[in-house]
């Protein structure tokens, strides 16, 4: 099995319980992302749009920092607490992959680790 590297960029709220990103050979496994700053604060609190935002940009800088970009990631899945947030999500979704989106899956949870979070993100990439 190829090396097992973490990927921990700096700026990221640490957590000693999972890293942000695991790569293993040219892939790399991104741990589900929710809508937190760099302090570990909740961002965006009560609108799923604000809160996936925050997550894609938390995506964009632990693909980045494996040395790939958002045109790599081949598979994202989102949970959901609320199914009405589904638009919302949707189109931040569509801002962060404008073109050849990712293979995707959404499902509905009944909650997160925290109640504040609306929405949860987790991806695949391919690092060249």
């Amino acid at each position: 099995m190829p090396d097992r590297k973490p990927i921990v960029p700096p700026g990221l709220s640490a957590n000693p319980a999972f890293s942000p990103g695991v790569q293993v050979g040219n892939l790399l496994y991104v741990s589900g992302q929710v809508a937190q700053d760099g302090e570990g604060n909740t961002v965006g609190i009560g609108d799923a749009g604000a809160q996936t935002r925050q997550i894609m940009s938390r995506i964009q800088t632990i693909v980045e920092a494996a040395g790939a970009t958002m045109q790599d990631v081949v598979k994202i899945t989102t949970f959901l607490v609320n199914i009405d947030d589904y638009p919302a999500f949707s189109q931040v979704r569509s801002e962060a992959f404008p073109a050849d989106p990712p293979a995707s899956s959404t499902v509905v949870v009944a909650g997160l680790v925290r109640p504040e979070f609306l929405v949860e993100v987790e991806a695949v990439v391919r690092v060249p």
